[in-house]
């Protein structure tokens, strides 16, 4: 590995408390596995925004609420300069699969949760990458403001789809006062260093009957079970495994009440999928050059492997 910002381990990485209750105490599921020549270099490129870095850091599960997270973990500046270099141009090329995925998931909101683009108008999606959500939540009649802190990313989204896309991050985010009937978080809080934060910021973003719609990998889903540590959602990227009883105490310990949590189902290029898979399963990899120049490598699959969807609105006081 490259070694151009020469730093003892220890110096990258950081102690933390558990985001859900504030504890400390918690037992190792699985030891770290970094290796000790790792750079800040190293590990800004690791944490890029669509990374398929496997997991090298320590899960832990606090003793307090029994969240399964990451600790201790890559300091958070790292992880931040990572994501704001973050350049994935087979991420992007998953766009339009991602919109049918988001069309789909936000028709099924509406119907469920009575609202249309002139009773809930205004959309705030935050780690919008390469602007799929957004281009979906425009076609059906929102007016979107996506924020990603990707610049790269960013800026391939408003070249392709002209929409209002902004570079950078929520906690410097200037919306000059606007308020929003809907925020999402689409495979973003699992990401945040401090989800904590993101939420008392999003509290005094979202309008008093606005919804937050948030999917995330769930940790006690029957996927992760049968898995094990193949589980695709064990990546160094994603700091926190939030599961419906751990994600509904964050939520309403942090201003929101929760309205439902659902399997969350998206679509992909079969392609797309085999090549992911085959990180961790050998056999998969066969099948991914098989269909490298097929058709049907590039035929859109549904599938949910463990992740769930939760939709909550903001607590009045």
């Amino acid at each position: 590995m490259k070694t151009s910002e020469k730093s003892p381990l220890s110096a990258l990485i950081e102690l933390v408390c558990c985001p859900v209750c504030g504890q400390s105490g918690h037992t190792v599921l699985r030891e770290s596995c970094y290796d000790s020549r790792l750079s800040a270099d190293e590990l800004r490129r690791i944490y890029s925004a669509s990374s398929d870095e496997r997991l090298l850091d320590p899960l832990v599960r606090c003793h307090g609420c029994g969240l399964v997270y990451l600790n201790p973990r890559i300091r958070q500046e790292i992880i931040l300069d990572g994501y704001r270099n973050a350049e994935d141009p087979l991420f992007i090329a998953q766009n339009e699969a991602r919109i049918v995925t988001f069309t789909q998931s936000l028709r099924g909101i509406m119907r469920r949760h009575a609202i249309t683009p002139h009773t809930h108008p205004e959309v705030l999606d935050i780690g919008c990458a390469g602007g799929a959500f957004p281009k979906a939540a425009s076609d059906l009649g929102f007016q979107v403001v996506g924020l990603e802190p990707s610049v790269w990313m960013a800026a391939q989204a408003r070249q392709r789809y002209g929409l209002d896309i902004r570079s950078g991050i929520l906690d410097d985010a200037d919306f000059a006062g606007r308020q929003f009937d809907l925020i999402t978080l689409w495979d973003v809080i699992e990401h945040m260093a401090d989800p904590v934060g993101a939420l008392r910021i999003i509290q005094t973003l979202l309008k008093e009957h606005g919804l937050l719609i948030i999917n995330y990998p769930d940790y006690s889903s029957i996927t992760r079970r049968i898995l094990g540590s193949r589980w695709p959602f064990f990546l160094s990227v994603h700091l926190y495994y939030f599961d419906p009883r751990t994600m509904t105490r964050l939520l309403q310990e942090n201003g929101f009440a929760v309205c439902e949590i659902r399997a969350h189902w998206q679509k992909l290029a079969l392609g797309y999928v085999l090549k992911r898979a085959s990180a961790y399963f050998s056999l998969f990899g066969f099948f991914s050059k098989l269909l490298k120049d097929n058709r049907i490598g590039q035929y859109n699959v549904s599938y949910n492997m463990g992740q769930s969807l939760v939709v909550a609105t903001r607590k009045v006081v």
